[in-house]
């Protein structure tokens, strides 16, 4: 298993992977956006890959921000093979973004996930250090 930052010929892999979860995504605009995010200085997007195939990715992005008086980095997204799973491979991604989160002196280390989500997912990232604070989310679509 290799682990690896994300290069453009990898959107196909990384779509399916997000379709996995979910989402439909449009192959062109996809393509675009990926290799804006991977292109982006402000943001990584870790592979983890079986020979060519793609089994899981983790995106991180990080930035200043005023009120830490530093920077925050936040985790994206992280998405595993379910046929993959319960393998250590998102605790495998997941150190990487910390690592480089860490690295750049991030004050705060983010993630965001709807509270419907498999308590696995909400277990992994307690299980990380990672605790629930008391915040609300808003979104304008």
């Amino acid at each position: 298993m290799a682990l690896r930052r994300a290069r453009p010929g990898d959107a196909p892999g990384v779509r399916a992977l997000v379709e996995q979860l979910g989402y439909t995504p449009d192959p062109r605009g996809f393509t675009e956006t990926f290799t804006q995010v991977i292109r982006h200085p402000e943001a990584a997007v870790f592979i983890l890959a079986e020979s060519v195939r793609i089994v899981g990715y983790l995106a991180v992005s990080h930035r200043p921000q005023i009120r830490l008086g530093g920077r925050l980095a936040v985790i994206d997204e992280l998405a595993i093979d379910p046929a993959y799973a319960r393998r250590g491979l998102g605790s495998h991604l997941l150190a990487q973004a910390l690592e480089l989160a860490r690295g750049l002196g991030c004050k705060r280390i983010e993630v965001s996930m709807p509270r419907a989500r498999e308590p696995v997912a909400l277990d992994f990232y307690r299980g990380h250090g990672f605790v629930e604070v008391d915040s609300a989310l808003f979104r304008l679509v």
